[in-house]
């Protein structure tokens, strides 16, 4: 039961490189960018 759960967060700041910082941090902009631009901004609804 414990193996079923997926980790979909997880913390790329805890990284004392700062290029791999840099390049983490950018990727996670444009999947951020992208999925609003795919959702065409549209808000979901709170629960």
């Amino acid at each position: 039961m414990k193996n079923d759960v997926k980790i979909i967060c997880k913390n790329v700041f805890k990284n004392n490189d700062k290029r791999m910082f840099k390049k983490a941090y950018t990727s996670i902009w444009i999947e951020l960018i992208s999925e609003l631009e795919k959702n065409k901004g549209q808000v979901t609804p709170a629960r």
